[in-house]
């Protein structure tokens, strides 16, 4: 008896689900021909610049994700190192240049010459914009990633594109001294 009850709710459920939709369903149609719901890019790429990854979610290119991730995490990281040996060599360089004798700069920089360190806080500084000028270059690349995906969503790629080799056996037309002999041919 509850078998039965689960199996009639089971079947009358997606009727239940239509009804309360208000949609009613397509009967029309062939049930062999194949419906594609609309893969949207302009979403695929929205998805990707409020959360990198997302659109590479919705497209259903997960392995991307890490991809993706590990730059951002390392442009992120650089950065951050760089912008902190920046900084620390520009307050040496304030204390070296600020005229009072009784300020000295850490180890490294109380013996080093005023040059030396500002030319070390230079590059510093360069890297940190260069790590920035990455890190939004892979952000960049993430959303364009998301919307090319997209527009390619539904393309089908029946035939390989490459080069292909095949072999041909010609039994009857060449001979060489009634030996088949082996061919090749290649399509494009």
């Amino acid at each position: 008896m509850n078998k039965a009850v689960l199996i009639v709710i089971l079947f009358l459920f997606p009727f239940f689900a239509i009804a309360q939709s208000g949609k009613k369903p397509d009967i029309t149609k062939d049930s062999l021909t194949l419906t594609h719901k609309k893969h949207s890019p302009h979403l695929a790429t929205i998805y990707s610049a409020i959360l990198p990854g997302l659109g590479q979610a919705y497209n259903k290119k997960f392995w991307k994700i890490p991809i993706i991730y590990a730059g951002l995490i390392g442009a992120g990281y650089l950065i951050k190192y760089n912008h902190g040996e920046m900084k620390e060599r520009q307050d040496a360089l304030k204390l070296l240049l600020d005229g009072d004798s009784s300020t000295i700069p850490k180890s490294p920089y109380n013996t080093q010459p005023i040059e030396i360190t500002r030319a070390e806080r230079n590059q510093f500084r360069t890297n940190r914009d260069y790590s920035i000028i990455g890190f939004a270059g892979i952000y960049l690349l993430n959303i364009v990633d998301a919307a090319v995906d997209a527009h390619f969503y539904n393309f089908n790629i029946d035939k390989p594109l490459a080069l292909q080799k095949t072999r041909h056996l010609y039994f009857s037309s060449f001979k060489v001294q009634n030996v088949p002999t082996v061919g090749l041919a290649y399509r494009f």
